[in-house]
């Protein structure tokens, strides 16, 4: 039950946290940065939450997802490593590009905070944001067809855990 449950967790996380980094960084381009030609409105609010506060939703959140990511990796890591060494690439070419994009999106991602934090070229930021932009759109639609195409297992997962713990609670109270 203890694999079940991690596994499931992880799963869980990295659908909340992918839901929130998709739409939080969706609001964030269409909202603040399209069409503004670099005059963002920071105090527009959105469902109650400015430009500041919907920036640090989107890294709060890309910070877990990441996180839950490196986990989901290590747990996968054997399908990764039987996937190249069979060469079944050609047959899970959805599942290796989610992967591969989610590494370069997070890489285009990650690079403006390091170069904004190291008080870096500025022209260089905004294109490492333009590219993290255009490949998370991708990305999402990619993360959807993955959760669509495990959706089953997610529900199936659950209903087993729910059993279990019912089960495991009934023992306790006789």
């Amino acid at each position: 039950m203890g694999k079940n449950i991690s596994r499931f967790t992880i799963n869980l996380g990295l659908i909340i946290f992918g839901i929130t980094t998709i739409f939080s960084g969706l609001l964030i381009q269409v909202k603040y940065h399209m069409g503004n030609h670099g005059n963002i409105a920071i105090n527009d609010f959105v469902i109650g939450i400015n430009y500041p506060g919907w920036s640090v939703i989107h890294k709060i959140s890309i910070v877990a997802l990441s996180l839950l990511m490196i986990c989901h990796f290590y747990l996968h890591w054997k399908w990764y490593k039987a996937v190249i060494k069979k060469k079944l690439i050609s047959r899970n070419q959805q599942v290796l590009m989610l992967s591969f994009l989610f590494v370069i999106v997070a890489i285009t991602g990650l690079t403006p905070w390091f170069i904004g934090l190291l008080n870096g070229n500025e022209v260089t930021r905004i294109i490492f944001i333009e590219i993290h932009d255009k490949l998370a759109l991708i990305l999402a639609i990619y993360l959807i067809l993955h959760i669509i195409k495990r959706l089953r297992w997610f529900l199936t997962t659950f209903e087993k855990i729910r059993k279990e713990t019912q089960y495991i609670t009934s023992v306790h109270k006789s």
